[in-house]
């Protein structure tokens, strides 16, 4: 972790920057020392890169995301999307600790962006979750020889708890049958990702058309079928190459391209790194490398 310098900040991005934290896929810093910024004051709309969880361990405050104001405290962790605005409540009597994650860790295409709120309730799995926390804001008690793979690892286990508590987000009732749809169709994807990419065999699947299919998910996620059949793909992808030693070759055949070219211009479309750099990434002891700095 890094401690905050007293420089102007523009952004949340710029706070972990301050911090030299920035280079990092996967940055950990106190809220106390986001409230400490400059720029980050009541009021002021941020905007980050990267998911942001926040994780409160005492108190109780409020934050606001796209303008609606939300009430977080122990026990619940507030996640928000790449590009989503909110705000700091500079007074407020909670502490805890503020994840910037990037997408390439786990893909935005994972998460329901219809789900009604970024407050996030993991029931019994909170335990797991401040485990997981635990680890990464006290890198040391992780073996110094896989401490960033690791971290990579655990950081997807979380977003991946985080992603399954919003599985079922209330809906209106005159979209509950394109949300069935959905859901059809996500369960269906589950099954069949190493089979399958085409937007067609998963309509069929689920009984509908491939416009039919495509115009529920934009309506629902606000991303086509395409989309969340490729991030689930990259997230298989990304968890093969940072948790085993498996050739990229077997990785390629068995997520269902028929050659490892195809593979990896598909993998650096998506993440902006080449399996064989993410992979290397994964396995360095220093900081984790980013598509911009490959």
């Amino acid at each position: 972790m890094g401690a905050l310098q007293n420089t102007e900040i523009t952004d949340l991005d710029s706070v972990f920057e301050s911090a030299d934290l920035a280079k990092q896929a996967i940055a950990c810093i106190a809220l106390s020392d986001v409230r400490k910024s400059q720029k980050v004051v009541e009021g002021q709309s941020v905007r980050a890169a990267r998911h942001v969880v926040i994780v409160p361990t005492a108190g109780t405050g409020m934050h606001v995301v796209e303008a609606n104001e939300y009430r977080i405290e122990p026990g619940q962790v507030l996640h928000t999307l790449p590009g989503q605005l909110q705000q700091w409540r500079v007074g407020q009597p909670f502490d805890g600790w503020v994840l910037a994650i990037d997408p390439f860790v786990c893909p935005v295409g994972l998460f329901d962006t219809a789900r009604p709120s970024p407050i996030v309730n993991l029931g019994p799995s909170m335990d797991v979750a401040n485990a997981l926390v635990a680890s990464l804001t006290n890198p040391d008690v992780l073996p110094a020889m896989a401490q960033e793979r690791l971290r990579i690892s655990i950081t997807s286990v979380l977003l991946e708890l985080i992603a399954s508590a919003n599985d079922s987000p209330e809906v209106p009732y005159e979209l509950a049958s394109e949300y069935e749809l959905v859901a059809d169709f996500r369960r269906e994807l589950e099954f069949h990702y190493l089979e399958t990419r085409s937007v067609v065999d998963y309509a069929s699947m689920v009984g509908c058309s491939a416009k039919t299919l495509t115009r529920a998910t934009n309506r629902l996620l606000g991303q086509t079928p395409k989309q969340i059949i490729d991030a689930r793909v990259t997230y298989a992808a990304i968890r093969l190459l940072a948790n085993t030693d498996i050739s990229i070759h077997w990785i390629s055949s068995k997520l269902g391209f028929s050659q490892q070219s195809n593979f990896a211009k598909f993998f650096s479309r998506q993440v902006d790194m080449t399996p064989a750099a993410y992979r290397e990434a994964c396995n360095a002891r220093g900081t984790v490398l980013t598509g911009a700095d490959s």
